[in-house]
């Protein structure tokens, strides 16, 4: 990853390290560059520089787990096509007894 010191100059950031080498990486840029940090808060480099540091945390896969996702999260689209009415389909809670029962669907009855 591709990070600009606040000074503009470019950091490349080694991806494949684990979290505790980069928050060690991260902390030490931090300290390498926090009087410019401290006395130019408010500039865009700063800003950006601090930001550029979130992201190469926040986003770190373990080597296991790259090119893997979440199968239990569902997207955007799927969650919405979940809550809306499709034509072409028709939900289980709609049928009744008989076409459940035509289906292979048990039907509980209440007695």
């Amino acid at each position: 990853m591709k990070i600009l010191s606040p000074f503009g100059d470019k950091i490349e950031l080694d991806n494949s390290l684990s979290l505790s080498q980069k928050v060690d990486k991260v902390s030490e840029l931090v300290k390498e560059f926090e009087t410019e940090i401290e006395n130019n808060w408010e500039s865009t480099n700063v800003r950006y520089f601090l930001d550029g540091l979130a992201n190469y945390l926040v986003w770190h896969k373990e080597e296991e787990m790259k090119n893997k996702e979440d199968k239990e999260v569902m997207s955007v689209d799927k969650v919405k096509q979940m809550n809306s009415f499709r034509g072409k389909s028709t939900n289980f809670t709609y049928l009744s007894e008989e076409e459940k029962a035509s289906l292979g669907i048990e039907v509980e009855k209440m007695a």
